[in-house]
């Protein structure tokens, strides 16, 4: 039996990109303000800085390479696939039979081309090189943000302690575009990017993914702690009105100027997203939440012993952003970055104090590790589907149980997959998109997750003609207690069930 797959074009070849050029160096000693630049580098060579921002692109690139599992991005990739071949964006839900044809806003489109254009060039193995590229650009950003100190110690561990926890929250989605974006209007802000650059990332920003409005919190925090701390506030308003013309560009789309108005749109359906991991405060069942909470911490420590409201505002209003809601830990801790490099004093030596000939070989060696890891890496599985009912899937489709007319009731990650692997005929009960499916979907969804009582209306609502679902969940148990359903497959944890047929 051959299991469904997500892939449909093969092939793939390495790529590589080129780190960010060396930013001026920030101070962050005793006597002088942590925002000051530093004495610039001696001449001659390759600076220190330089091989160490290659080495934490590298780090971002092996996060990056990283097998394809997230389902969120399986459903990116198979309307992708749509829009290339159709030519045009959907306008309306192609893939379930709750939801068919109401009306859906595509606001991650362009990420979605760029991951079946990626596969149409490179197979799924061109979506992890993808992938590589943007957590290769992220992990320099992430070095380059920590600019604020000249110490070779403090940057590296302010360095580090981001990207530890950037290995479980940099997944591959339409988030890291949204990182970037973020990260180019700290960097803009610290004066290490020409603001004229957030034109072009504000329209990629507004057309892959709808993180955007941070960006203009983050700059109204920042203009008004530089206003409180040194009585101008040039930089960011200058840095603002560059990305508002990046974000009014961003109008002219496929869609339109409504993509501006989708992050507000979702506000009116909070409800939705209530019942959502990823949208509910964290748990701190997982080592990572921790991680960041420490970060914050360390940062308030810095904060309170060199007190700076340049500092402090942002840090208060994404820590507030981020404890409310679990999805806002990976831009928190871009946020944290500087703001950590900072308020540390000085260790040791500093980083534009070394500068050799030398150190040019080292980066090209880093620079060959990557395009070596890539290469090695890509000869590995694509995917990491051990989460889905592969084989399960394959049988229900062998056997028809798929077919138009047929209603499988499934859990939402099921039908990101099922999208991926089939397409417009996926005919799915439910998939993670909770901002499209009719509140009702999403309630009966949440009613179906913990077995409540009215679990049999709702399967009866939705006429239903199979379910697949895990036997060791409360719904799971439920059904295999009920005598109106069942069993006609078994693949633990897996099980799929049918109406009882009168004799």
């Amino acid at each position: 039996m051959t299991a469904p797959t997500v892939a449909r074009r093969g092939g793939h070849g390495p790529d590589e990109s080129a780190p960010l050029p060396s930013p001026p160096i920030g101070a962050a000693d005793e006597e002088t303000p942590t925002d000051a630049p530093a004495a610039p580098e001696p001449a001659g060579g390759v600076g220190l800085g330089t091989v160490l921002g290659a080495l934490a692109g590298l780090w971002g690139l092996m996060i990056g390479l990283s097998a394809l599992s997230d389902n969120s991005f399986l459903t990116h990739l198979a309307t992708g696939r749509l829009i290339l071949d159709g030519g045009s964006v959907p306008t309306a839900d192609p893939y379930s039979f709750t939801a068919g044809g109401d009306p859906w806003t595509v606001q991650s489109w362009f990420a979605s081309v760029l991951y079946a254009g990626a596969e149409e060039i490179g197979g799924l193995g061109g979506v992890r090189l993808l992938n590589g590229l943007l957590c290769t650009l992220l992990g320099v950003a992430v070095w380059l943000l920590t600019a604020r100190s000249r110490s070779f110690l403090v940057r590296l561990a302010a360095t580090a302690a981001v990207l530890v926890p950037a290995t479980a929250l940099w997944t591959g989605r339409p988030l890291l575009f949204g990182l970037l974006g973020l990260a180019a209007v700290l960097l803009v802000a610290d004066e290490q990017l020409d603001p004229r650059w957030l034109v072009p990332i504000g329209w990629v920003w507004v057309n892959t993914h709808g993180s955007f409005p941070l960006g203009v919190v983050l700059l109204v925090l920042l203009a008004i702690g530089r206003r409180l701390d040194e009585g101008r506030w040039d930089v960011e308003r200058r840095a603002g009105l560059w990305l508002l013309g990046g974000f009014l560009l961003a109008a002219v789309n496929p869609i339109g100027p409504r993509l501006l108005l989708f992050p507000a749109l979702l506000l009116r359906r909070s409800e939705a997203f209530q019942a959502i991991a990823e949208w509910q405060a964290p748990r701190y069942q997982m080592l990572v939440e921790w991680w960041v909470l420490g970060l914050v911490l360390v940062a308030v420590i810095g904060v309170v012993r060199r007190p700076s409201w340049r500092a402090t505002l942002p840090l208060v209003g994404f820590a507030a952003l981020a404890i409310t809601s679990a999805r806002n830990a990976a831009p928190l801790c871009l946020v944290v970055a500087p703001i950590l490099a900072g308020a540390v004093p000085t260790y040791g030596i500093e980083v534009g104090a070394i500068r050799r000939r030398s150190l040019r070989l080292a980066t090209a060696g880093v620079v060959l590790v990557g395009v070596l890891f890539a290469a090695v890496s890509l000869r590995g599985p694509d995917s990491a589907l051990d989460a889905y009912p592969t084989e399960t899937l394959a049988w229900m489709e062998e056997r028809g149980m798929w077919a138009p007319g047929e209603r499988v009731v499934a859990p939402d990650f099921v039908g990101n997959f099922r999208e991926a692997s089939a397409g417009a005929d996926a005919n799915v009960f439910i998939d993670d998109r909770v901002d499209m499916y009719p509140l009702e979907v999403v309630e009966d969804y949440q009613v179906l997750l913990k077995a409540d009582p009215e679990w049999p209306e709702v399967l009866d609502r939705r006429g239903a003609t199979s379910i697949l679902w895990k036997a060791d969940t409360p719904l799971g148990g439920a059904l295999l207690a009920s005598d109106d359903w069942e069993v006609v497959h078994r693949d633990a944890p897996w099980v799929v069930l049918e109406p009882v047929t009168a004799p």
